[in-house]
């Protein structure tokens, strides 16, 4: 089996964007859970990378820290995960992002996560002016 090499993260960004009807039903379980109401707002994590892994029988895991994201999507410029909670973002500011095969041994790629890149109070009460996924992810 050819081992391939950890990803090359050259930059990240933080969108707000408007939620699926699959993120309508995370955001409603979520707040919940956490006995708290969470904003309708997805935010995409894009993670560009200099050249997108190939698919192997083995991945690589992405962390930010120590924290493992349990999920994520590949788009034409890298990866991406999405956050519900803007919690996250305060919990985990400034930590670096990592690869792991093992859970282990890490690789940092040099990029810390950002904040997000707030819609405005106004925007965010009005679902139709935060931008599409799929425009995000172009």
């Amino acid at each position: 089996m050819q081992e391939s090499t950890p990803p090359k993260v050259t930059k990240i960004e933080v969108i707000a964007a408007r939620p699926t009807d699959a993120d309508r039903a995370a955001i409603t379980h979520l707040s919940a859970s956490a006995r708290k109401p969470l904003p309708e707002v997805t935010y995409l994590v894009k993670v560009h990378l200099e050249t997108i892994p190939p698919a192997t029988s083995h991945g690589w895991a992405l962390y930010v820290n120590d924290f493992r994201i349990p999920k994520y999507w590949e788009y034409n410029k890298g990866v991406y995960f999405k956050v519900f909670d803007e919690e996250f973002f305060r919990e985990h500011r400034k930590q670096p992002l990592r690869f792991s095969r093992n859970g282990t041994e890490f690789i940092d790629t040099g990029v810390k996560l950002s904040v997000p890149r707030a819609p405005s109070p106004k925007s965010a009460k009005k679902l139709g002016k935060l931008p599409l996924q799929d425009k995000i992810l172009k």
